[in-house]
């Protein structure tokens, strides 16, 4: 084909592209039971169901009394889907959903007619974007009369929210809603004064109330408001939460970019190798829709400058040129600094990233730690590595005085080679020749239980102190020095 319709075909990825993996399996095995086990209990040919769906529906409306609603038995509940900006929330919901038709017409059920012939099995809609409790209620009826044919929108436009949240539960009642998913919640952070709590409260007693399933999906700027208003109606959910953080580096990415690769409309096909692999994570940093825009913005630019393939080095020099705006964003992930990655909300996971970059940071002051012994305190690796060695043979069986000389002899020897040189085994077969060799030389019990061997590893105190007395510090100083005593007055103020 011509460039000029090539370009045309690398557009089709975006739109078309799309490869399972093991979330999108788990998250369809939630929607699917989610769907089902939310109609137990709500047949609209039951005495109980139709009262409570049509007969109250005055009080309902008038009233703004959702608790004239009772469920026998409330099998439904919510749960929240919270992630990462980009990896593919909203579209693999969509995906999903596009399973099960979106309405049902029944003309008549176990021969008795329906008294509302219309089932939504599925409505999915965004939160508005100030947050507004009026502005979810007005789409959510403008969506169910585009769908069935309805006036709901047309005779309650003027109505406040008081009297809409109660008409929004009714037609979802009326016409058997099987799951309700609101997207973008992260929204509720902009709502005014207390809407945003009281529309998550909406939210339980449609769950609580009417038996309708409600999934919420967000980034992770809207964990404060689902971790606590929602986490009521989310305590009965057998689904359990999910949380899409971005990819790791593994054979989960390596899937993912294998199904992106078969869509190459370059000269030549590239295979996908680790370089490829290693680079697209680099400046993707695992957010699935910012690599495949990469593989597309590459591809683009190879085609305009007739280029014959995509390279590593392409690669790069595209999420350099086009990737102004987010790479600050690209850069704190990179980075794995908590400070500079709280400055973005919609990547930052206040629960399981605190925990990941905290363990990062301890790792990263534990070897600052290390290099402090080691430079300021004269950390000496032969030294601790025959003192290592001694001890394992002491505790082999082995006298200490053998086991200090075989550790020595071996070290000495192999100064040059000690990471490739299995030195344990090396000093064990020493020590057992010079064994052989002297009988008054057997290991004695009693030498192995009075024995006092210097400890090795660099963060021990002991041997810390240690190393400080070579250096004329006292036990106070040298602690301090490793950084395992801090100053009080930083604490202070």
């Amino acid at each position: 084909m011509p460039v000029h319709l090539r370009l045309h075909c690398v557009q089709r990825i975006s739109r078309d592209f799309f490869w399972p993996l093991s979330r999108h399996l788990e998250l369809q095995q939630s929607i699917s039971r989610l769907i089902r086990d939310g109609y137990v209990g709500r047949n609209p040919l039951t005495p109980n169901y139709a009262f409570r769906a049509r007969r109250d529906a005055y009080d309902l409306i008038m009233k703004g009394n959702t608790s004239g609603y009772p469920v026998n038995t409330p099998t439904s509940a919510g749960f929240a889907l919270v992630g990462i900006s980009g990896i593919g929330k909203s579209s693999s919901l969509l995906r999903i959903l596009q399973m099960y038709p979106q309405v049902i017409l029944h003309r008549k059920y176990k021969g008795q007619d329906m008294p509302a012939p219309y089932q939504i099995v599925w409505l999915k809609m965004d939160c508005p974007h100030d947050g507004s409790i009026r502005g979810l209620c007005l789409n959510f009826l403008l969506a169910v009369d585009s769908l069935v044919g309805t006036r709901y929108y047309k005779k309650n436009a003027t109505k406040n929210p008081d009297e809409l949240l109660p008409l929004m539960a009714q037609a979802a009642a009326v016409h058997c809603l099987g799951v309700l998913i609101i997207d973008e919640i992260q929204n509720l952070q902009e709502a005014k004064d207390d809407r945003a709590a009281q529309m998550l409260n909406f939210f339980v007693q449609l769950v609580n109330t009417i038996g309708l399933p409600v999934v919420l999906v967000g980034t992770y700027k809207a964990l404060p408001a689902l971790n606590g208003e929602f986490r009521n109606a989310r305590r009965n959910s057998g689904q359990g939460d999910a949380t899409w953080h971005h990819f790791k580096k593994d054979e989960e990415w390596t899937w993912l970019l294998q199904g992106l690769w078969k869509y190459q409309w370059t000269d030549q096909k590239v295979v996908l190798d680790q370089q490829f692999i290693d680079v697209m994570y680099d400046e993707s940093q695992g957010i699935s829709d910012i690599a495949i825009k990469l593989f597309m913005l590459t591809q683009w630019r190879a085609l305009d400058k007739e280029i014959s393939h995509i390279t590593p080095e392409l690669i790069r020099s595209v999420a350099r040129d086009r990737f102004t705006l987010i790479r600050p964003a690209l850069e704190a992930l990179r980075s794995g600094k908590k400070k500079q990655i709280q400055k973005f909300a919609d990547i930052y996971d206040s629960v399981s990233i605190d925990d990941y970059l905290d363990r990062i940071e301890a790792e990263q002051r534990q070897a600052e730690r290390l290099e402090v012994i080691r430079s300021e305190l004269g950390y000496d690796v032969t030294e601790q590595t025959t003192n290592e060695i001694s001890a394992w043979l002491v505790d082999a069986g082995i006298e200490l005085a053998a086991a200090l000389q075989s550790a020595n002899e071996v070290v000495k020897t192999h100064l040059h080679e000690l990471d490739t040189i299995d030195l344990h085994k090396e000093a064990l077969k020493y020590a057992l020749q010079q064994q052989s060799t002297a009988v008054n030389k057997l290991p004695s019990k009693q030498g192995k239980g009075k024995s006092k061997v210097m400890p090795t590893e660099p963060n021990d105190l002991r041997l810390i102190v240690t190393q400080g007395k070579k250096k004329k510090l006292s036990a106070y100083d040298s602690l301090q020095t490793a950084g395992y005593i801090k100053d009080p007055l930083e604490f202070i103020g």
